[in-house]
């Protein structure tokens, strides 16, 4: 399943817009590299909420595709604890519960001096659809 999800992630979408790489992946953990861009600050040069929101997603939805199944967000949580003034943010996914159709996700976003900049918990709809 890793081998797929490596090759088809970022070809296009959300996704390849950013520029979001993989640079963790295993059955239990997920990290995520993004390289800050202009169109993803908020107008006082801060990443936007936006921005933090959907990489938190991507995260916690690749990490979720490691079960082999298409996940679906049906609900999330976001918690904003320090601006990201900075040239590139790293994502970490783990697993807080995995069952056969419902997925629980923590996802950490950090900047590049390891400072954390939110947490966000994804709950997740695992379709029946092999990806």
């Amino acid at each position: 399943m890793k081998d797929r999800i490596l090759k088809e992630f970022g070809k296009s979408g959300f996704i390849k817009d950013n520029d979001f790489k993989i640079i963790n992946l295993t059955d239990t953990e997920c990290s995520l590299e993004y390289k800050v861009k202009d169109s993803g600050l908020n107008p006082i040069g801060i990443v936007h909420g936006g921005i933090l929101f959907g990489f938190s997603d991507t995260t916690a939805g690749t990490l979720a595709c490691m079960t082999g199944k298409f996940p679906l967000t049906i609900n999330s949580s976001i918690s904003y604890l320090n601006q990201a003034k900075c040239e590139k943010l790293i994502s970490k996914a783990t697993i807080l519960k995995q069952g056969n159709n419902i997925g629980y996700y923590k996802v950490d976003i950090f900047d590049e001096k390891n400072t954390l900049i939110c947490t966000c918990n994804v709950t997740m709809y695992m379709k029946k659809e092999v990806i």
